[in-house]
C-alpha cells in the first residue's frame, strides 16, 4: 500500500539530524506503519533496528537506510521474542547515537537506546513492555514460570531505561496512564496514524468483519462464538496461534481468510455490516478504518476504543466477553443511524496528516526545551 497520499508532502521539520530507532523489523504491523510515516516526515534519517527480516515486513522498507544489530544474523523468525535476554545487548551494540534527535518507536526495547548529551532522545511509546507488565502477554503457564526469576530484573533494567529519555509520547491516553504508572513520566499523545484516505465510505453490507492477529487475549473466540450461536456472516482476517481453537469452534457462516493484502482488507472493510473489536487495544487502528470506510464498530468498551469510538453513535460497545453481550451489542450497532460520510469524517482526526503535524510539534518543541536546559552526560 501507498504510506503517503499522492498530494501529501512530509510536514516540515527543522530539527536537524534525526535517527529513527525501533525494536525489530520483521512483521507488517501497525508499528511499522507508524515507523514509514516517521521516514516519510524525516527521509534521511537511518533507521536503527534489532533484526530485519525483509520479505516479512512492509517492502518500504527497502527504501530506507535500515541498520541492523547483531542479533540480525541469527536465524531466528517466528521465535524472536525468545531471544529477550538479548535485546539490550543488541541496541548496546549501536554505541552512542549522536544525531541531533533520536526518535525511538518502541513497546520494549528501542528505547533503551544510547544517545550522546546533545542529542535529543523521545520515545514514542505503543506500552510499556507488555510481556513485563501484564500477563495475559506472557503465554502459556509454563512460560510465565520459565521468565519469572528474570522480570524482576528486567523490570529495573526497563525503568532505568526509560528514565534516561528526554521525552516519552504515548500513542493514546489509556498508555498515557500506562507510561504514568510504570514510569513516573508525564506523556504527550499523539495518535497513530490511520490511511483514512485509502476507504470510501459506503452502505452496510451482511457479514460482520474482525480483522486482527490471532492470539489468545485479542479474544476473537467471542466473536466467533456469538456469530456461530446466531448464524450471522462472519469474516476473519489474519494468522496466529489461536487459529486452530477458532477454526473448531466456528460454525459454518463463519470464514477465515488468512492474511490478505490491503486492497482486499479495504474490499471487506467497504463492504461489512460492522467491525468487531473484542480484544482491549492500546490504540486500535481497525475501528478507525471502519469508520473511515463507513461501518460502526461493535468493540469491546474498554482501551483505545473509549477513545476513537462514540457508543451509539460510531459504535457500540459490550462489557464482558460473553456472546450473549457481544450480540446485544450488535443488535444496537445495527440500530445506529449516523450515515457513513459522517463516519468517515469522525475518522479523519486520526488521518496520516494529523499524525505527522502533530509529531513534528510535539518533537519540534521538546527539543526547544532540551536545548535551552539539555541535560548532563
Amino acid at each position: 500500500m501507498a504510506f503517503n497520499s499522492p498530494n501529501d508532502s512530509p510536514a516540515p521539520s527543522s530539527v536537524g539530524s534525526v535517527a529513527i530507532v525501533h525494536d525489530y523489523l520483521n512483521q507488517p504491523g501497525g508499528a511499522e506503519r507508524v515507523v514509514l510515516e516517521m521516514a516519510a516526515i524525516w527521509p534521511q534519517a537511518p533507521i536503527f533496528t534489532s533484526l530485519y527480516r525483509p520479505d516479512s515486513t512492509f517492502p518500504e522498507f527497502r527504501d530506507h537506510d535500515v541498520r541492523t544489530s547483531p542479533l540480525d544474523r541469527l536465524p531466528v523468525d517466528a521465535g524472536f521474542r525468545n531471544l529477550f535476554p538479548l535485546y539490550p545487548a543488541a541496541f548496546r551494540a549501536f554505541g552512542t547515537l549522536s544525531q541531533d534527535v533520536v526518535i525511538s518507536s518502541s513497546s520494549g526495547w528501542a528505547h533503551s537506546v544510547r544517545t550522546a548529551p546533545e542529542s535529543f532522545h523521545a520515545v514514542y511509546c505503543y506500552t510499556p513492555a507488555r510481556w513485563l507488565y501484564a500477563d495475559d502477554h506472557l503465554g502459556a503457564s509454563r512460560r510465565k514460570q520459565m521468565l519469572k526469576p528474570a522480570i524482576s530484573l528486567v523490570r529495573r533494567w526497563d525503568h532505568t531505561a526509560a528514565r534516561r529519555a528526554d521525552l516519552y509520547i504515548a500513542i493514546s491516553n489509556a498508555v498515557r496512564d500506562r507510561i504514568k504508572l510504570r514510569y513516573g513520566l508525564d506523556a504527550p499523545v499523539v495518535y497513530p496514524p490511520v490511511s483514512v484516505e485509502r476507504f470510501t465510505p459506503s452502505e452496510r453490507g451482511e457479514r460482520l468483519l474482525v480483522v486482527s492477529r490471532l492470539l489468545p487475549y485479542k479474544r476473537v473466540d467471542v466473536i466467533v462464538d456469538a456469530a456461530t450461536k446466531a448464524g450471522i456472516g462472519l469474516d476473519v482476517v489474519g494468522t496466529g496461534p489461536a487459529l486452530g481453537d477458532l477454526q473448531r469452534r466456528a460454525g459454518p457462516t463463519v470464514t477465515f481468510h488468512g492474511r490478505l493484502p490491503d486492497a482486499d482488507i479495504t474490499t471487506l472493510m467497504e463492504s461489512c455490516r460492522a467491525l468487531c473489536l473484542p480484544g482491549k487495544e492500546d490504540f486500535g487502528i481497525t475501528p478507525v478504518e471502519a469508520n473511515a470506510a463507513g461501518k460502526p464498530v461493535v468493540a469491546l468498551g474498554d482501551g483505545g476504543a473509549l477513545e476513537t469510538i462514540e457508543d451509539d453513535v460510531s459504535g457500540a460497545f459490550f462489557q464482558r466477553h460473553d456472546a450473549t453481550d457481544v450480540l446485544r451489542a450488535i443488535d444496537r450497532c445495527d440500530a445506529i443511524e449516523t450515515a457513513p460520510d459522517a463516519l468517515a469524517a469522525m475518522a479523519r482526526r486520526f488521518s496520516v496528516d494529523a499524525f505527522r503535524s502533530r509529531l513534528v510539534d510535539v518533537i519540534e518543541s521538546g527539543a526547544e526545551s532540551f536545548r535551552a536546559a539539555p541535560r548532563a552526560a
